[in-house]
């Protein structure tokens, strides 16, 4: 951890419409972002759903919409109950907003309940992009004229909600023009990270153990198991390589991807619900590779960083893929492609340990939070400059 802690501390709100905490990516973004921050003096509240799944980190507040009776969703998209805990959302940060220096705002329900609270308070607004709407949204419907309104829906909410923050972090490289093209100003470039301590006393034996695992060469996708995912693409590859095994873990219900998978021997195949995660990592550090098979991702696949610094060499497809040592970039939607390549490195051993190696020494020189801390710094120290409250 860094030793040059700013002077001054900053009380930040972490806006997020979500469950908090959860082991899904854009929780542990913010949650790691938020330790990171408390780490370096400043003071950080959460406002959030009424519900999460885990622990909340040390020393981070959380402000919580009221629980409605029953209500325990964990996953991502639409529903009928989120409106209204958007609302009561928007209610948390006025309530707030006169008591805190900035509001930061991430994904899309968040920000708008963060411009009502400046319209009430003055409060200044960061907008966090992670994902646009017009390549998320319409994947959650499967009735063609349902999906046709949603991509609508999602480029109005595109236009609108990213540019009216007054500063912008764009979680990806190929996120700033994209934020560019759609009228955001200030834009920041500010990656994710991770806190190398997540990864202290890993124990693969205890996951290969209790997954009866055996000698074979095991691929894991741990993450979230929406449809933007495009995991059918991942699944249509190990039917290609008999050699390797499937391990999907998520926090979410896999049902629906282990029917995809039905025709993969039971031996070969591993679907995993897990909620803590101690037992991700270590289930994630039991594999010999991992994948992502996302091809379209403007945000930035917070579970690559965790793969990497697990030390897993892992194949991307181009969409979702970043430059960093240990990845392999294979086309998007092309299950050929994609086994080739899991193939490749189950087969070269040496090549698999040195990707390993230079994948966890990648993200501890260069992909901590405390270094995006520091540029996040930077960032809230110019925003409350020209918003006279420095």
């Amino acid at each position: 951890m860094s030793t040059d802690i700013k002077a001054y501390s900053v009380h930040i709100v972490q806006a997020a419409a979500c469950p908090f905490p959860s082991p899904q990516g854009s929780q542990v973004y913010v949650a790691g972002m938020s330790k990171a921050l408390v780490d370096r003096g400043h003071r950080v509240t959460v406002a959030c759903y009424g519900h999460g799944e885990g622990v909340i980190p040390e020393g981070v507040e959380v402000a919580r919409v009221p629980k409605p009776p029953g209500y325990n969703n964990l996953r991502a998209g639409p529903d009928w109950v989120k409106p209204f805990l958007d609302a009561g959302l928007a209610g948390v940060l006025s309530r707030l907003g006169r008591r805190v220096d900035l509001v930061h705002a991430h994904n899309y329900e968040a920000p708008l309940a963060a411009y009502i609270a400046r319209a009430l308070t003055g409060v200044p607004v960061v907008y966090n992009n992670h994902n646009t709407m017009a390549e998320e949204l319409h994947r959650y419907f499967e009735h063609p004229l349902a999906r046709a309104m949603a991509n609508q829906v999602g480029r109005v909410m595109d236009r609108q909600i990213p540019r009216r923050a007054d500063a912008c972090v764009a979680i990806s490289p190929a996120a700033v023009s994209v934020l560019h093209e759609l009228g955001c100003e200030r834009v920041h470039s500010i990656p994710p990270g991770v806190d190398l301590r997540d990864f202290d006393g890993v124990r693969p034996e205890r996951a290969r153990a209790n997954l009866a695992l055996g000698d074979r060469l095991w691929v894991v996708y741990a993450g979230n198991p929406d449809p933007y995912q495009d995991l059918e693409h991942l699944i249509d590859a190990m039917l290609q390589v008999p050699e390797l095994g499937l391990l999907m873990v998520s926090a979410s219900d896999l049902s629906q991807w282990e029917k995809r998978a039905a025709a993969l021997p039971p031996e070969r195949k591993r679907f995993v619900v897990r909620k803590n995660w101690d037992q991700v990592r270590d289930i994630v550090a039991a594999a010999d590779i991992a994948a992502l098979p996302r091809t379209v991702c403007t945000g930035y696949p917070i579970k690559l960083l965790n793969y990497l610094g697990l030390g897993k060499p892992t194949v991307c497809a181009q969409g979702s893929s970043q430059d960093l040592p240990g990845v392999v970039t294979v086309p998007n939607a092309d299950p050929a492609a994609f086994a080739a390549a899991l193939l490749d490195l189950a087969q070269d051993t040496p090549r698999r340990e040195r990707l390993s190696l230079q994948a966890a020494q990648g993200i501890a020189r260069t992909c901590t939070w405390d270094v995006r801390a520091q540029a996040l710094e930077q960032l809230y120290e110019g925003l409350l400059h020209r918003a006279g409250r420095a």
